[in-house]
């Protein structure tokens, strides 16, 4: 049977569509924002009870925690409030990410990222080049996952429309100066999350919630096929993260032991024992399910692969380069460590393919 065959039969291949349906009627929103923009009211009006302030729902980390809302289709996902500077910002994103990886390798759906809502001050009225650059970073991380910019603390009537395109403006300006990687925005709404009392006579009732949950619910299908998008990237990325450190790990075994046996590495049987691991423990990472078949997956490469050959034929044809004199030790390493990475890197790659259905 063609190795291609035994592959397709025996790898266990994800099942994205079962993680993007559990659970399926919540949306995970992401919410973001410069520290005092009105996350946590937001939250709290979304919730029904004063539980952000204090800190009560699933910590995540010293950055991240969730709260489940009942009366909406969401499910809240709050960030520390973002402050400008390079390494805040790196680890505000790498908790992030390690929140959705972990998300992924569990099949737990309460972790992955549907939608982002940017919170923006309206009574600031204006936008920083740096929060821009910030939510393009953001973006960047999570392709094609829609953003809604959620103007709080919208007062006045007047100014409301102002507020829309004041933010409108500021993104076509920052657009036209990075032509190659815009800021695309699905939808602009302002809020009122909290009453607001002006000179102990007139209060502003809350407003603007009912637009923002109907917008969510609009994009919601969209987010959630992005999402398993999403997922799949996540997926391939850890299980290649994992296959490197395996092909990295055996490359390195493989130098060590040309370097020692200088005698026997020409005909690269004792790569053998190390490659055959390396083989094995990359048809797990990919879910080679069945053992015996796996073991022939392996067998077959390892015919195919010609170790001995390959080795002879790399030793003899850098032998031959005029002027160069390598010694034994370091021409067997480089030449045990070079054969061992190519048997390792094209099977890795043809088991990626097949996991992810290519």
């Amino acid at each position: 049977m063609p190795t291609s065959n035994i592959i397709n039969k025996t790898i266990k291949k994800p099942n994205y569509e079962q993680l993007i349906s559990f659970d399926d009627d919540k949306i995970n929103v992401m919410l973001l924002g410069v520290s005092g923009c009105g996350k946590s009211t937001l939250i709290n009006a979304l919730l029904g009870e004063e539980l952000a302030e204090t800190g009560i729902g699933s910590r995540v980390t010293n950055n991240i925690s969730v709260y489940e809302c009942e009366e909406y289709s969401v499910r809240l996902i709050d960030t520390v409030g973002y402050e400008f500077g390079m390494m805040r910002q790196n680890k505000i994103k790498s908790d992030l990410a390690k929140f959705s990886k972990e998300g992924v390798k569990r099949g737990d759906v309460t972790k992955l990222i549907h939608m982002i809502w940017f919170c923006i001050d309206g009574t600031n009225k204006r936008i920083d080049q740096d929060v821009l650059k910030y939510i393009k970073s953001v973006s960047n991380d999570w392709k094609n996952v829609p953003i809604i910019i959620v103007i709080t603390k919208s007062y006045s009537e007047k100014e409301i429309p102002e507020n829309v395109q004041m933010v409108r403006n500021a993104i076509e300006t920052y657009n036209a100066k990075h032509k190659r990687s815009p800021i695309y925005i699905r939808n602009i709404i302002p809020v009122v999350a909290k009453p607001y009392v002006i000179n102990n006579t007139t209060t502003i009732p809350t407003s603007g919630l009912d637009n923002l949950m109907a917008a969510t619910n609009t994009l919601a299908p969209e987010a959630k096929k992005i999402a398993k998008t999403t997922i799949k990237e996540i997926d391939l990325k850890l299980k290649k993260n994992s296959a490197n450190i395996i092909l990295g790990a055996a490359t390195s075994a493989a130098a060590v032991i040309g370097a020692i046996d200088i005698a026997n590495i020409t005909d690269a049987a004792i790569l053998v024992p190390t490659q055959t691991l390396m083989l094995q423990q990359l048809s797990k990472t990919y879910g080679v399910s069945n053992k015996s078949q796996s073991q022939e997956i392996i067998n077959t490469v390892m015919r195919v692969g010609g170790t001995t050959i390959i080795g002879k034929a790399l030793i003899s044809a850098i032998k031959t380069i005029p002027g160069l004199n390598i010694a034994g030790a370091v021409l067997n390493a480089v030449v045990a460590s070079s054969v061992t990475f190519a048997l390792g890197e094209t099977p890795m790659n043809l088991f990626e393919k097949v996991y992810s259905g290519e």
